[in-house]
């Protein structure tokens, strides 16, 4: 079956698509189920990982990417039956650390990203313990099923973490990104009064009240929790529009992983700086059923067959509309 595969020293030039062996469903592990790939995404935990600019261990290399998919079992597991469509969660964990048996198994001590710490999904065929394993309900579209394990859910605990309610205001940087469209349609769902930093006028149509231009933001805006998945590029900006005893949320490193913090203007309006990566396993599930009563959208900017990936490697470096979508 076709893979695409990075070598090292990565990069573009180092990635290659590939024939390798199929799993053999004789042979699978214990709670293990085999599963065709359908959709996988190109985000930018992929693109670093195909330039070899991750900030997590890498295992193995040569490496197959793709941290984010979807497919259709092809064997049955305990609750997973032949056929069902899934989507997969995208940590690897061991079940057993502290953070595994208090709920927090994205934070694994003995884990990382799928598709990183591990091969991903830029394959034919996975093959995925079971527990990461989830059905997709019915009336999900796919592309937006493709974005949920990571843009969706990145965004929804976010968002848990800094106590969004309705009526609280939410500026979102970034927002016409994979997980700012989320963050702006869960915004909207759970009544908070959006705003979005974009060049993007389009994400009012995904629940923003109103789009600014980075360099347009008027100076008395205030907002109780800022959303920066950008980086540094960004990160005076977005402290500065954080309101008295507001959030500033971030989980992204896109323009830069280091900036300076005003220590005094943080402590005297009493502000939070909030780390949040991913989410769990019933923060999945419970977002999958507000999925069911709500519909989301998630833009595809172009499609690419597995073949043509440096291609959408090289098109992610554009100003685009929506997502890249990889098919095998």
């Amino acid at each position: 079956m076709k893979a695409a595969m990075v070598y090292s020293p990565f990069g573009a030039d180092n990635l290659k698509i590939e024939e390798i062996d199929e799993p053999d469903t004789n042979t699978l592990p214990e709670n293990h189920v085999m599963v065709k790939v359908d959709k996988a995404g190109l985000n930018p935990v992929d693109f670093s990982v195909i330039h070899g600019k991750i900030v997590y261990n890498l295992n193995p290399v040569p490496h197959i990417p793709g941290s984010e998919a979807i497919g259709t079992a092809l064997t049955d597991g305990r609750n997973i039956r032949k056929g069902d469509k899934v989507m997969i969660y995208n940590r690897v964990f061991c079940g057993s650390c502290e953070f595994c048996l208090s709920g927090n198994e994205h934070l694994c001590s003995n884990g990382g990203i799928w598709g990183v710490v591990s091969n991903g999904g830029y394959t034919e065929k996975v093959t995925i313990p079971e527990h990461n394993l989830f059905r997709i309900p019915e009336g999900i579209e796919d592309n937006v099923a493709v974005s949920t394990p990571i843009g969706a859910l990145t965004s929804y605990r976010s968002l848990l973490r800094t106590g969004a309610e309705a009526g609280k205001k939410l500026l979102i940087y970034g927002a016409s990104g994979n997980t700012g469209i989320f963050a702006a349609q869960l915004g909207s769902i759970m009544g908070l009064e959006v705003y979005a930093v974009s060049r993007k006028d389009w994400i009012t149509e995904y629940g923003a009240k109103e789009v600014f231009r980075a360099d347009r933001i008027p100076e008395d805006f205030k907002a109780d929790i800022v959303i920066n998945s950008l980086g540094s590029s960004f990160w005076e900006s977005s402290m500065k529009h954080v309101r008295p005893t507001g959030s500033l949320v971030t989980f992204g490193v896109l323009t830069g992983r280091e900036a300076g913090i005003d220590i005094a203007g943080m402590y005297t309006r009493e502000l939070s700086i909030v780390g949040s990566t991913g989410g769990t396993r019933k923060e999945l599930q419970n977002l999958l059923n507000i999925m069911k009563i709500h519909r989301f959208r998630a833009p595809v900017a172009r499609t690419f067959k597995l073949e043509n990936l440096k291609e959408a490697i090289e098109y992610f470096k554009e100003t685009r509309d929506g997502r890249i979508i990889i098919e095998p």
